[in-house]
This record gives structure tokens, sequence and C-alpha cells, in this order.
């Protein structure tokens, strides 16, 4: 018997210890769970709760194309914004006004390809075309350039161009909603809402542990980043009205036709007050036909002067080197030329312009 004790003991110790390998292994060698946008697309949405809901409403209308294109497949979509800001149009030379209207197309095809054509009435724009792992970027007027894939962050340009729903609800701080029943959108089952309001969510208070914002000593921030502060902080919306049509099998914003005034007010420091006048207008067509994304023909990338890269190596001032040395070392990778063709990232609802000059 006593030889028994120490044997079963042993026993019991190689099990649990084959136990242990066992349910490691199968950790191992499970499927890959879904992340990010995979995950959030499984979670089933009630497109006939968002009047009741506050939170819900935010979750679906600020829905990161990501998730959309998970839960609605290939599909195409068109937004239009048009804006005007006015500051002191009460003053005696008039005031000031700056005006935009800009439109973008987004084609997303199955497999995560997809392209951005963004044009405004400037004459400005850009054009993205994101296809088998490479990325392709123009001017409006400009050839192709393939980028390179560190210095593109192609998820953030597809936000920032179809980002007016999301600006739209959060200027008006968070949109009221009604039902207004149901309808047919490209074939699909579709709950439409109407703006009955604005103020719908308190305002959502940092909850980050982020350090304190620290401006120079004795002075804050400066003009163009306090009137870009200002908007947010101090925006106030006075009358919305429009549409949102929501997919009723997926959850997934399918469009809007929304029109809101919002205003910021004055300050001895900022001077008078800014007001905006928003239209923003959003159009999902083609949900589920595939969409055709190829490579478009890129000019290749002119050789780049290795004076120009690295001007203190190519005069001999590096560390340890002799005056007067030349360089040895070879030409690196040649710079990306599209940074110069890049047009500016679209903004949904810029920063009030800085008050008017007086006229002498």
């Amino acid at each position: 018997m006593r030889r028994v004790a120490p044997v079963l003991a042993l026993c019991a110790v190689i099990c649990c210890k084959r136990s242990e390998d066992e349910a490691a292994r199968s950790r191992i060698f499970s499927p890959e769970q879904p992340v990010g946008a995979a995950a959030e697309a499984k979670e089933p949405l009630d497109a006939r709760r968002l009047a009741d809901d506050p939170a819900l409403a935010q979750r679906v209308l600020h829905m990161p194309r990501s998730e959309i294109e998970a839960r609605l497949g290939a599909h195409k979509a068109q937004q239009r914004v048009q804006f005007a800001w006015f500051r002191g149009p009460g003053l005696p030379d008039g005031g000031s006004e700056v005006s935009l209207s800009e439109e973008t197309t987004l084609q997303q095809a199955p497999g995560g390809d997809f392209s951005v054509r963004l044009v405004n009435d400037h004459n400005q724009g850009l054009e993205l075309v994101w296809s088998a792992g490479e990325v392709f970027v123009k001017s409006l007027y400009g050839p192709f350039h393939k980028r390179r894939t560190d210095r593109t962050d192609v998820e953030r340009i597809r936000e920032q161009a179809l980002s007016g729903l999301a600006t739209f609800d959060r200027l008006a701080r968070g949109l009221k909603l009604k039902p207004s029943g149901e309808t047919t959108a490209e074939g699909r089952r579709a709950i439409r809402y109407s703006v009955a309001g604005f103020g719908a969510r308190a305002v959502q208070q940092q909850t980050a542990e982020l350090p304190r914002v620290e401006y120079p000593e004795g002075k804050g921030p400066d003009p163009d980043t306090a009137r870009r502060l200002e908007l947010w902080e101090k925006e106030e919306p006075t009358e919305v009205s429009g549409t949102v049509l929501v997919d009723a099998e997926t959850g997934a914003p399918l469009g809007c036709d929304l029109q809101g005034h919002f205003k910021v007010p004055g300050a001895p420091t900022s001077g008078p007050a800014a007001e905006l006048d928003l239209h923003s207008v959003l159009v999902t067509s083609a949900v589920g036909k595939a969409q055709s994304i190829k490579a478009p023909t890129a000019e290749p990338e002119p050789s780049v002067p290795h004076a120009v890269k690295d001007p203190l190596r190519f005069l001999g001032k590096e560390p340890g080197a002799a005056p007067g040395a030349a360089s040895t070392e070879e030409p690196e990778e040649t710079t990306d030329p599209s940074d110069e063709d890049e047009a500016p990232a679209p903004a949904a609802a810029p920063a009030p312009p800085a008050a008017p000059a007086k006229k002498k």
C-alpha cells in the first residue's frame, strides 16, 4: 500500500498535465475569433428602436464604414455636403462668409477593396483606390501615383470622406428621431425616421485618462486652434430637420437628408458670433452587387537626388565624417511624389473663419 500511493499521485499529476496541454493546444489551434469591425458587425441591431434608445441611435448614426462594409457587403455610397459659415453679418462691413459644396462617391467591392472620389466646387478634389493591398492616390487633375502603405491610412481617408451623417449628429448633440414607417430602398426593407429635434444626448465628457493639454506659458491656444475648440465645445444647434433611412435587416444607415442651423456664441476676444448652415445628403445603392475595383495605371516614380533626401550627409556634415568628404552611401528608396499632388483632406464642418478686418 505504501508503494501504491506515490504511483497514484504521479498518475494524477500526469493526467492534470495532459489536460492542461490539451486545453492549451485547443486554444492555440482554435479558429481565430473576429475582432474590430468584423466582431461589431455580428452584433444584432434593432433598427426599429432608434427613437426609443439614444445610445442605439448614436451607435447606428456613427457606424464606421468598415462595419457598414461588413454588414452590407458590396455597395455604392454617394454623399453631398453643403455648408456656409457666416460671421458678423450685422457689422458695418457686412461680416464674412465661407461656403463649400463637396460630393463624395464610394465604390465598395467585396473583399475590402474600394475607391473614393471627392470633388468640391472650388475645383479641388482627390481620388484614392485601394486594390489587392496596394493604394493609389491622385489629385483631381493629376495622374495616379502608388503610395506606400505605411504612409497612407486608407481607412481614415474613407471615414473622413463619408462622415457627413456622424458629423451632423454630433453638431446636433444627438438627433431626436421619430419613426415614419417602413419603406423599400434598393429592394431592401428599410426603416424611415424623421428628425424631431436635437439634444438627445448630454454632452459627453472625456473618459480616457489623458494628460492635460499644455500651452506655452502665459498663453492659450493659437487663434486657429481656439476657433476649432469653440466649434465643438460651444456650438449650439438652433434648428434641425430631415430624414434618416436605416436598413431593417442589418441596422446599417442607408441614407439621410438633413438640414440644420448652428451657432457658436461670440466673445470679447473672438469677435461676433459665427453661424453655420449645413445640408448633408447620403444615398446608398447597388447593395450586394459586385463592384469592380482595379488598380489604375500609375506613373513611375521619378528618382530623387541623394542631396535632396539627406543634404547634411551629402555635404559630409554627418557626425564622424571628415570635412569636405563626399557621401558614398547609395541613394535610398525614392520619396513619394504624390505628396505634392494630394489634395487636402475633406472637412464636413470646418472651424468658423476669423473675424474680418474692418474696412478703412
